[in-house]
């Protein structure tokens, strides 16, 4: 992760985060492949004012 500040509060107390549903995690599928192995997504988040800076799947290799 990289050291920056957030662009709602200036904080740099930038956490990473994964996504989740109800069920479980949520995962990125390829678009012409959806049987493939799936990468979970995570993303980069504000801690004091929760604003989400990215999204991003952690395995991108699993979706080519």
């Amino acid at each position: 992760m990289e050291n920056y500040a957030c662009p709602k509060c200036n904080s740099e107390e930038i956490k990473k985060g994964v996504m989740g549903a109800t069920v479980g995690q949520v995962f990125m599928y390829a678009e012409k492949n959806v049987r493939k192995k799936p990468s979970p997504i995570s993303a980069e988040y504000c801690r004091n004012c929760g604003y989400i800076l990215s999204f991003y799947v952690d395995e991108p290799e699993n979706l080519e």
